[in-house]
């Protein structure tokens, strides 16, 4: 159990968007799922999981896993899954919302001294988006939300920031901005 398992999650369908986490092979799937909420801002409360063999979704899982660590999949360890390096998982947030991720084994390592895992190791340098209303104003501010209402009626993704979601925006329905 003293090997640490490397892994690169990206979500599916936004595969540039990506962290790297590295989990011991004495871990659990319950582990492995909290620092995926971690890592992609997924709610720690609310919503089941579950992690597949590549190509099983639809089929059988490991079992699904609970917000705070229960399911039948939460004490499966990562090592006794039987991966090799370039083996891939799915993992799926929230069934309603089907939030996908595709993750791939990089490589099987030796745990550093001091380090507490599982972690994060590396993310992905996103592109900021910017406040499309701050913009009209001359400001550049960063956006964090996605106006779902206002981005159907504009046929375009309609960004903001925290400011201006809640001074114009705050009845609508919203997505945080992934970065």
């Amino acid at each position: 159990m003293d090997e640490v398992y490397v892994f690169k999650a990206a979500f599916k369908y936004r595969k540039g968007l990506w962290r790297r986490i590295e989990i011991e092979g004495g871990q659990t799937l319950a582990d492995f799922d909290g620092i995926m909420r971690e890592a992609f801002n997924h709610d720690t409360w609310d919503h089941l999981s579950e992690f597949y063999p590549e190509h099983a979704r639809g089929m059988n899982g490991f079992g699904e896993i609970e917000p705070h660590g229960g399911g039948t999949g939460a004490e499966v360890r990562i090592a006794d899954l039987g991966l090799f390096e370039g083996d891939k998982l799915e993992y799926v947030y929230d069934f309603g919302d089907n939030i996908q991720h595709v993750i791939t084994l990089e490589e099987i390592v030796g745990p550093e001294s001091g380090v507490n895992y599982p972690r994060i190791s590396a993310k992905s340098k996103t592109r900021k988006r910017y406040c499309v209303e701050c913009k009209e104003k001359g400001k550049k501010t960063v956006a964090t939300w996605i106006c779902i209402e206002c981005s159907e009626e504009a046929g375009e993704d309609i960004c903001l920031c925290e400011n201006c979601l809640t001074s114009e925006h705050d009845d609508h329905d919203v997505e945080e901005i992934q970065y």
